[in-house]
């Protein structure tokens, strides 16, 4: 076989990289959106409430968003990424949702000084926290109030929520996600109600 001539070769090969190489990928950032804030309790409002630990399962430790297919199964997005960790997301729409909720002058990210510590104070841990392959949001958590100081739980419980998507993309599952952090706070913040401030 007669090589091609060199002015017929350029092409070819500059051809073949294009199809061989990489290509390019549209990357879409999304942020978690804190909801609508509900009207504050008409009571005073604790000076503070301290907020963590909030932890996240190590799956979810990533910037892809995931998407859970089957009890076994999950999928992370080619295209669709968080735009900071997760984490620190959660924990900022989770206090903007508490301070307006309990209310709290002040949310304080643990950890807090010892010395005023807030009067209360609430950890959550999460077991998951993603969306279905119906675009539908699937929050499931295990939440803890207890003093700022130290000591006995004085409320916990399990909590789950499903939301629906508005759309069926990975827009509408992103606010799914908020609604159901919004229902986590809504949950906590009538717990908190019922307890003694000191």
């Amino acid at each position: 076989m007669r090589p091609l001539p060199a002015p017929l070769l350029a092409p070819v090969l500059a051809l073949a990289a294009a199809c061989l190489g990489p290509q390019s990928v549209t990357l879409r950032y999304y942020t978690l959106p804190s909801g609508p804030v509900a009207a504050a309790p008409a009571r005073e409002p604790l000076e503070s409430l301290g907020l963590g630990p909030v932890t996240l399962p190590p799956y979810l430790d990533r910037p892809e968003i995931v998407t859970r297919l089957s009890p076994e199964r999950i999928a992370y997005s080619g295209e669709d990424r968080w735009a900071a960790p997760l984490a620190d997301q959660l924990r900022r729409a989770l206090a903007d949702e508490l301070r307006a909720a309990v209310p709290a002058r002040e949310v304080v990210a643990w950890p807090w000084p010892r010395d005023p510590a807030p009067a209360l104070a609430v950890a959550v841990q999460v077991q998951r926290f993603e969306s279905g392959a119906d675009g539908a949001a699937v929050l499931e958590a295990r939440w803890t109030v207890g003093r700022g100081s130290g000591g006995a739980p004085l409320a916990s419980a399990e909590f789950r929520a499903r939301q629906e998507p508005a759309t069926r993309d990975a827009a509408g599952s992103v606010g799914a996600m908020g609604r159901a952090v919004e229902a986590l706070a809504g949950e906590i913040a009538r717990a908190v109600a019922g307890l003694p401030r000191r």
